[in-house]
């Protein structure tokens, strides 16, 4: 598989996450962390709540 096919095979796999992500955001409640670190509880209605605001340190 060439350089360019993975990068292809990536963006296709990310478009298919993000729709199927968005599908269980209208069915569950997701808990995740966002890329500033807070942990956001998601429900169905669309609200949020951020559950934990403490960033993990990284361990080296």
């Amino acid at each position: 598989m060439t350089k360019e096919e993975v990068l292809e095979r990536q963006r296709q796999l990310h478009i298919v996450f993000k729709a199927w992500m968005e599908d269980k955001k209208k069915r569950e409640v997701l808990t995740f962390r966002r890329p500033n670190g807070n942990i956001v509880r998601h429900y169905p209605d669309g609200h949020e709540e951020v559950i934990d605001s403490d960033h993990i340190a990284m361990e080296i």
